[in-house]
């Protein structure tokens, strides 16, 4: 008896002590080991989760950013509408300036723990839509993002990290140079009247921008789009603590026209760009204003969110919580497709995505496209896309492109040393044109 007490008593130690190995091992593995993609996108991977928002927790129409070692904090806020209480946490996944997952441990570039649970969460009130409402301000104490660059945020199952609810982009920045943007409307040519040009010079003290072992590459972003960002490896001009980007053609973007936008924030009248608002029980149905095609009329200024949307209850105390959900109906006068080409709804609504959620169909009988989207109360932007069967899009056949349009552009410069596994976020600045 005493000789298998022993045994057994030997058994247990050596389980335990792999077992302990193992989560060591698992702790060291690199975050593209972990199956993380290899780009990480703005992305949700879980039925039920709706309404992702990450922005500056000052201000919520600002981009993800906070300076590296400062008080600045992002908040994370979305919904469960699976009817399901998850217990959820989250990592931080540092990833390179082409948002690839730094193949390294995440102990070089996070101190504390390496996942926490999020523990403010709460059940709607008063809404004919239950859902659970999570809300993360981050850094927290326990876990602080130690190097500059491009990050995301992960947020998963506790204690199964394979079972990612979604992933989203945000950055830490460590400001060691001075961008001086321009944007200006493009001269006579190709794409004159329909495009704006992008020019920008990079200073730096010292030796930083001219540093032979640093490799330095420049992002562009309209309106914070990743979709059709423009990336730079090579400054135009070179002179000493200065860079100069002022190509006639490589950062230039489409003006685009001003988004398309609805009213939600009371479900009991009709706001702007509302047809009819309809309680079919158990849900509203909000039907918007026929849409139609805006290409080749002249340019028409009013104020937007150059895509973007905001959650709201008119008569909400907390509005997270209380902002009910609704049907929305979109509908748009435009010929039947004969080449196999889809038209979305796009926006920061669908995540600058084109997928089945925001695919429009056609019908026959009424001779429109349509699409109804589940939407939480609030204010949106949006716009339609065609795409063909190749996978190419085109966002200006239906909405027309004019160089007047008011667009949002962000600058963000990279920095690489040779050998290093970090690639930082050593400047960032943005204009609003015009």
């Amino acid at each position: 008896m005493v000789l298998n007490i022993k045994i057994m008593c030997g058994r247990t130690f050596i389980l335990t002590a792999a077992l302990l190995l193992f989560l060591l091992f698992v702790k060291c593995i690199p975050a593209s080991g972990l199956g993380y993609p290899g780009v990480i996108t703005d992305s949700t991977y879980a039925e039920g989760i709706s309404t992702v928002m990450l922005r500056s927790s000052t201000w919520e129409f600002s981009l993800p950013l906070i300076e590296l070692d400062s008080d600045q904090k992002i908040e994370l806020v979305f919904d469960d509408i699976s009817d399901s209480n998850k217990q959820l946490s989250y990592t931080f996944i540092h990833c390179d300036d082409q948002w690839q997952a730094t193949d390294t441990q995440k102990q070089m570039y996070i101190e504390g723990y390496m996942d926490i649970e999020i523990h403010e969460y709460q059940r709607s009130f008063s809404t004919t839509y239950d859902y659970m409402n999570y809300r993360l301000v981050f850094p927290e104490e326990g876990m602080k993002p130690v190097v500059s660059g491009n990050y995301a945020i992960v947020v998963f199952e506790t204690g199964y990290p394979e079972k990612i609810l979604l992933t989203r982009r945000f950055y830490v920045l460590e400001k060691l140079v001075t961008i001086v943007p321009q944007v200006k409307r493009t001269m006579p040519g190709p794409n004159y009247g329909t495009g704006q040009l992008v020019n920008f010079s990079v200073t730096g003290e010292g030796s930083i921008v001219n540093d032979p072992d640093l490799k330095i590459t420049a992002v562009v972003k309209q309106n914070g789009r990743d979709d059709n960002s423009v990336m730079i490896s090579q400054p135009q001009y070179k002179r000493p603590g200065r860079l100069d980007y002022t190509f006639s053609d490589k950062a230039m973007f489409q003006g685009g026209n001003e988004f398309r936008s609805f009213d939600i924030k009371s479900l009991k009248y009709q706001g702007a760009n509302i047809s009819s608002i309809d309680f079919l029980n158990p849900w509203y149905h909000v039907i918007l204003k026929t849409d139609e095609p805006r290409t080749g009329r002249p340019y028409f200024f009013y104020q937007d969110l150059n895509g973007s949307f905001y959650i709201d209850n008119e008569k909400a105390v907390d509005k997270h919580s209380e902002a009910d959900y609704a049907y929305v109906h979109f509908t748009l006068d435009f010929p039947p497709s004969l080449d196999g080409s889809n038209i979305y709804v796009f926006g920061m609504l669908t995540d600058w995505k084109l997928n089945d959620r925001n695919r429009m169909k056609y019908n026959s009988d009424k001779g429109l496209y349509e699409l109804i989207m589940l939407l939480k109360q609030g204010w949106y932007d949006y716009n339609y896309v065609i795409a063909g069967p190749s996978g190419s899009s085109d966002e200006y056949r239906i909405e027309g492109s004019h160089n007047e349009t008011g667009n949002f552009y962000s600058f963000f410069i990279y920095s690489k040393e040779t050998g290093s596994d970090f690639t930082r976020l050593i400047g960032h600045d943005a204009v609003q044109f015009p």
